[in-house]
């Protein structure tokens, strides 16, 4: 083995950095030195396993004390160091790493050598149709430590053989739709990469799934051998649901970092005082402190300048936001929120904003993601409405846009053409809650039952029911309470939603 540049003691280190949530070039400052470079490659290939897996986490009290006896080396000499950056780390899926897990036996076999561990797991066939015992799996992997799942490979009584696939369904299935069926069952969804390998003409198909950072990954409903609710973690030679002492071991890590991570800004807080801290909630874009909540105006923030060096008070050279430009109070009752995109439109997302009027930064992000979403069952017209578009605007959107479902597009753009609407009409049980609705009789929505029937009966709504669309808002904001608990009563709520969104922004968005 080749000599590391690094030392074990501080590999150990970077993985409790890592396990930290740090970011790499965070981590650099703490071990780049003139004559030895560590470049963000090498973080990474610690990261992902590849360089030093061996190596054991460093603890938590070692990492604390490094970091508070931590002082930068000081500069040489004037003069120029030269060492060639070392070669960035094989990713965990590069063909070198895969073959690096078979061998060929004196028979010609190709067998996989980890056998079924607590990192691999071995699959004879692929179908993404009856994909049950692979997604508790992936869970398992999420759970853990992250791990292998290889398709087209015999299990222990074959000695874990490679068979390969007998076609190409699996290298012919798109990573989106991967996702789709994992993100469908599991929540939150574990990040994993596909990928092939080629073994004398046996094709062995690939899964790579990383250690979620928020475990634990749950099942969010019931698919095949899968059951909702359900926590499973990889164990050795087998996936199985969790037990109590590694969900414990989990949880109490969990709230390690939480408390690591709010640690620094609650020392602060108790630095300043009560009187002269306030809280910034990402969430709405409000400064809080007490009675005092600020909010920035829109005008104001194209005046607002960020310094990245500069000095506060007694810590020299410690980085500091100024505000250049005039602050003055705002009456709260009359600005309307804005959020900010940071992360993936979910389609829960896009109907929640909708029912709360969420001013959202980038409308048009939330028309593109419900061109993703399998069902056209999404409000539009309010994300066209705040994005200024007119309707031939977003059709050309649509068509442009990639990887969007064909079916989908279809369906929106049909609406926008006005060739399809989500009115249907009422009668019987359905016409007598609406009915309910337009004398605001429904009173408070308690069960999933009575949401569903609700729900349906909203899309009977018409133009000259404008009275109550208030009203009905609100019976859906009561109804996505249970979005979580019932996914055949999203679909009602969904149709309700994009009922009330053409008949009330539909009007707004221009030829």
């Amino acid at each position: 083995m080749a000599k590391r540049s690094i030392t074990d003691e501080e590999i150990g280190l970077i993985k409790a950095m890592l396990a930290r949530g740090m970011a790499n070039k965070d981590i650099q400052f703490y071990f780049n030195r003139q004559d030895r470079a560590v470049n963000s490659g090498r973080i990474t290939g610690i990261r992902d396993r590849s360089y030093g897996p061996e190596v054991p986490k460093a603890g938590d009290d070692a990492l604390a004390a490094f970091i508070a006896s931590f002082t930068a080396p000081p500069l040489a000499a004037p003069g120029l160091v030269v060492e060639a950056a070392p070669p960035t780390p094989p990713g965990v899926t590069d063909e070198r790493v895969l073959r690096s897990f078979f061998t060929k036996d004196a028979e010609g076999v190709w067998r996989c050598s980890p056998g079924e561990t607590d990192e691999f797991e071995c699959k004879e066939g692929f179908s993404l149709r009856n994909f049950g015992k692979p997604l508790r799996t992936i869970a398992g992997f999420a759970n853990n430590r992250g791990g292998y799942l290889f398709f087209g490979v015999k299990d222990k009584p074959h000695g874990f053989a490679v068979c390969g696939l007998a076609d190409d369904r699996f290298t012919s299935t798109d990573q989106n739709k991967f996702s789709q069926v994992i993100r469908s069952v599991l929540e939150p969804t574990p990040r994993f990469r596909v990928a092939s390998l080629k073994l004398d003409g046996l094709t062995v198909g690939v899964i790579h799934v990383e250690p979620h950072s928020a475990k634990p990954v749950i099942a969010s409903r019931t698919e095949g051998e899968v059951a909702e609710g359900a926590i499973y973690f990889r164990y050795p030679g087998e996936t199985k649901a969790i037990c109590y002492a590694d969900l414990r071991a989990i949880l109490d890590e969990r709230d390690q970092r939480s408390r690591e991570a709010i640690l620094p800004m609650v020392q602060r807080l108790l630095e300043l005082g009560p009187k002269d801290a306030m809280v910034a909630n990402l969430a709405d874009g409000q400064l809080e402190g007490g009675d005092r909540p600020i909010i920035i105006d829109q005008q104001l923030v194209d005046r607002i300048k960020f310094i990245r060096d500069g000095e506060f008070d007694e810590r020299e050279g410690a980085e500091t936001l100024r505000l250049v430009g005039d602050v003055s109070a705002v009456d709260l009752s009359s600005v309307t929120t804005v959020k900010t995109v940071r992360t993936e439109v979910t389609e829960e997302s896009i109907v929640r904003n909708f029912v709360g009027r969420v001013v959202v930064e980038e409308p048009l992000a939330y028309v593109r993601q419900a061109s993703h979403e399998q069902s056209f069952l999404l409000p539009v017209f309010y994300y066209l409405h705040l994005a200024g578009q007119t309707r031939s605007e977003a059709i050309a959107v649509l068509r442009a846009h990639r990887n969007a479902k064909p079916n989908t597009v279809k369906e929106i753009i049909r609406r926008l053409q006005r060739q399809k609407t989500m009115f249907v009409k009422a009668g019987g049980m359905r016409l007598k809650r609406l009915n309910q609705i337009r004398e605001r009789a429904v009173g408070q929505i308690v069960t999933t039952a009575r949401a569903k029937e609700v729900m349906d009966a909203m899309t009977g709504l018409q133009e000259a029911d404008a009275d109550v669309f208030g009203y009905a808002n609100e019976l859906v904001g009561q109804c996505l309470e249970f979005w979580a608990e019932d996914r055949n009563l999203v679909t009602y709520i969904r149709k309700a939603a994009s009922r009330l969104d053409e008949l009330t922004y539909g009007p707004l968005v221009p030829e």
